[in-house]
């Protein structure tokens, strides 16, 4: 979802001022975020009439451009699937808060991925072909999704917009050879991509009003052609607008359009005047960040619709950009979510302008204030309502995951409005104040108390004889004026429920349902879902993996097909219990990712392993079932296939000698745990003259024993070169081994599994079972 890719050994984490899912608790940012704070007081708001030189609103000049609303993404990828594991009434009212109108995020558009059976940046949603003459429209969930979205809105607009492609597109794949090429032919592609529309609207009833070309990359001529063609040639020519590639986070500056955007046509409906994605960062910072946004998107470039990335963060917290959207859904087994300061944010223009309003002119009602912050008016189409947004957001406070993000200082301001023309006739109905302040750290996790934001003041503001009035706002604070009365903020009615993961845990995959994916399984590459089992001995149904080619991929992760277990907090004393069975020759790896655990591989030829114990023989054919257990705990681990055990090894974790002081010996045997593979976390930087690992090991040493991981990098994912810390965050997988690293007496809270195979081949899992030892 960025311009800026990271590799699969990149720590995103690490992105401090220009990332999502950057939790570094780094001295510098702990001094940024100190200096940026603000008060949380919530300041009451002044209204008087009269002031010198008002920002006057009028539309006897005439009007801006047509607003088309704010939309929100559910893909990029698979930011969705754990939403559908939750409970149906805790899933309601979630789906409530994003779009019942009059009520939370009341999104006007709804914008989903076209899966294509690849990691688009936490993991691949599945695709409706997955190859040639299978069609499938009931896998994945965005089907649901827009569906709901479409029976609490029925206004809401649709769109679709593929990331990665499925293999079989390119002619030269194969279960072994990555997609290179899917538009060999355009008019298969575009074929493909129109199945996908057709398919929802023949099976679900949905007629998508958009449909993007490929995201965030320039699609071929010939392909756009072609998929022109092919729509405006079948059912939903008029319907489905097929759009070209739009702007990904320009951000915003403080300098309004030099024509007062009057260079383009006022009632653009191709999505030509969009912001495709915006946003990307998380709780407080995201709030403030598309409060400055949607704003100024307009006055200063024109746009007239904002995207943001994502709707809701439902996938496991150890993945990418953790808590970007506006909604927080990631433990389906508690019940638990949180409904997020972006949400309200957004809300002060959702609720309270429709697509089809008019902007007001630029100096007519569409200002940058002069202390800083912005101001855009809105006008209904009969001239009978209009909404004002005043933010005061300040630019250290509220950068965004990228753009420009204008280094300027808002302070406060008495804001005197001068409402005159259609506004000051429209305001006789009476004119109501939302507000919101939005201040909180820029830290991940932390949003603005709730009783802060999105609350409407009791009094209605008086207007004067002049038509003018005035408010106060400071810095880091939201209003909306209008004559809409319909504005709810709601109360999330959240389950009081244990957040562990329940063990013992167990899965057969019988009351699931077939195309779906399984229940608490996230894939990261390729599709693993409920089918009926290939054998009559396996009766009901199994978790299957069934795509046949290697993906054309697009986000981090272009591996074998992978998919992840549950969260990171899973207890490390378990046996994890399955069977498999292989439909073609591969090698299954099994990881407990967190853990002190070595990794196992079983291969078809005979071959496996377990950490660094190894051996061969063994009778692991394919198109038959086996029986694995896997037994870990913090001292040893086992592996027993078919009932023959194959590894009973311990785990080497053992905490430093006491002569591992700051005062004496420092080399590895004061860091027994070779970490290699792994980039941990969450660790602070070392002083940046560090360029050699042995000097980064000395560091960790200096600190003493509280430094229980150091990591050496000459090519970190941001500097600089030595990383060190508690290590009690985990990691992520360092597969290039661009990190040396090393570690003593680690804390571990849990793990979750990581599955894996060799090639993309069928393969089955039943009767897969946790159980603690």
């Amino acid at each position: 979802t960025s311009p800026v890719r990271l590799t699969a050994n990149q720590n995103p984490r690490h992105f401090l001022e220009s990332d999502c899912g950057n939790k570094s608790p780094q001295s510098s940012m702990v001094k940024m975020v100190s200096e940026a704070m603000v008060s949380l007081a919530f300041l009451t708001v002044s209204v008087a009439v009269a002031a010198a030189s008002p920002y006057v609103v009028d539309d006897s000049k005439g009007l801006g451009l047509r607003w088309e609303g704010v939309g929100a993404i559910s893909g990029g990828g698979a930011t969705t699937k754990l939403l559908m594991d939750y409970d149906k009434t805790v899933v309601s009212d979630i789906l409530d808060f994003m779009f019942k109108p009059n009520f939370g995020l009341n999104l006007d558009i709804l914008k989903v991925e076209v899966g294509g059976d690849t990691d688009a940046t936490e993991g691949a949603e599945p695709s409706h072909m997955h190859y040639k003459g299978d069609e499938d429209y009931n896998r994945g969930y965005e089907w649901w999704l827009m569906k709901e979205a479409r029976a609490r809105n029925p206004d809401i607009k649709l769109y679709g917009l593929p990331w990665g492609w499925p293999g079989w597109l390119d002619p030269s794949s194969s279960p072994d050879k990555q997609a290179k090429n899917v538009f060999a032919d355009p008019k298969l592609t575009a074929n493909y991509t129109l199945a996908w529309l057709l398919g929802a609207k023949r099976v679900h009833g949905l007629n998508i009003d958009y449909i993007g070309q490929w995201n965030e990359r320039d699609a071929p001529a010939p392909y756009a052609d072609a998929l022109r063609a092919a729509v405006n040639s079948s059912e939903l020519a008029g319907i489905t607008t097929v759009l070209n590639r739009l702007p990904h986070y320009p951000g915003t500056t403080d300098t309004p359009d030099a024509h007062g955007c009057t260079q383009y046509a006022w009632n653009t409906t191709d999505g030509s005047r969009w912001v495709d994605e915006e946003g990307s960062i998380y709780d407080g910072r995201s709030a403030r960040c598309l409060a400055r946004c949607v704003n100024r998107n307009y006055i200063s470039g024109c746009h007239t619709a904002t995207f943001q990335w994502h709707l809701i963060t439902s996938f496991y917290d150890y993945l990418p950009w953790d808590r970007c959207g506006v909604a927080v859904a990631n433990e389906p087994w508690s019940g638990s979510y949180e409904i997020t300061s972006p949400t309200w944010a957004l809300a002060h223009t959702t609720q309270f302008a429709r697509p089809g309003w008019r902007y007001a002119a630029h100096n007519s009602g569409v200002y940058m204030l002069n202390n800083g912050g912005s101001m855009v008016t809105r006008l209904s189409p009969d001239n009978a309502d209009f909404s004002i947004v005043l933010e005061k957001m300040t630019s250290a406070n509220s950068a965004c995951a990228r753009g420009s993000n204008p280094s300027s200082t808002a302070t406060a301001e008495d804001v005197t409005v001068q409402l005159q023309g259609s506004f000051l006739k429209a305001a006789g109905k009476g004119l109501y104040l939302w507000k919101s302040n939005l201040s909180s750290s820029g830290a991940i996790g932390e949003n603005p108390p709730d009783e802060q934001v999105f609350q409407k003041q009791a009094a209605p503001i008086t207007v004067s004889p002049q038509g003018t009035f005035t408010v106060t706002i400071s810095p880091e604070e939201l209003f909306t004026i209008t004559t809409i009365t319909t504005g709810n903020k709601g109360t999330a009615n959240i389950p009081k429920a244990e957040p562990t993961f329940p063990l013992p845990f167990t899965q057969t995959f019988d009351d699931e349902t077939i195309s779906a994916p399984p229940k608490y399984w996230y894939d990261q590459m390729g599709a693993w879902e409920i089918q009926k089992s290939p054998t009559p001995d396996h009766e009901g149904n199994v978790m299957q993996q069934v795509v046949p080619v290697w993906p054309e991929c697009w986000g981090y992760s272009c591996t074998g097909p992978t998919t992840y277990f549950g969260p990171s907090t899973i207890a490390n004393n378990i046996e994890v219990a399955m069977d498999f069975r292989l439909e073609d020759d591969a090698t299954l790896t099994l990881a407990a990712a967190g853990s002190y655990a070595g990794t196992v591989t079983i291969a078809s030829t005979g071959d496996w392993s377990l950490g660094k114990q190894k051996g061969s023989g063994l009778d692991f054919k394919v198109n038959v079932w086996h029986a694995i257990q896997w037994q870990i705990s913090p001292d040893f681990q086992a592996l027993v296939v078919d009932g023959k055990t194959l590894a009973n090894t311990s785990v080497a974790h053992s905490p430093a000698p006491k002569t591992a002081t700051r005062s004496s010996v420092c080399d590895n045997s004061t860091f027994p745990v070779d970490l290699s593979g792994k980039q941990y976390m969450e660790l602070n930087g070392a002083d940046a003259s560090i360029t050699t690992a042995e000097a980064c090991q000395q560091a960790c040493c200096a600190i003493g024993e509280e430094c229980h991981v150091w990591q050496f990098s000459l090519h970190p994912s941001e500097k600089p070169y030595c990383w060190v810390g508690d290590g009690k965050h985990g990691y992520a997988p360092d597969t290039k081994h661009e990190y040396v690293s090393r570690g003593r007496n680690l804390p571990i809270a849990g793990a979750h599994l990581e599955m894996q195979l060799s090639r993309y081949v069928f393969a089955s899992v039943d009767n897969f079972k946790l159980t603690p030892l």
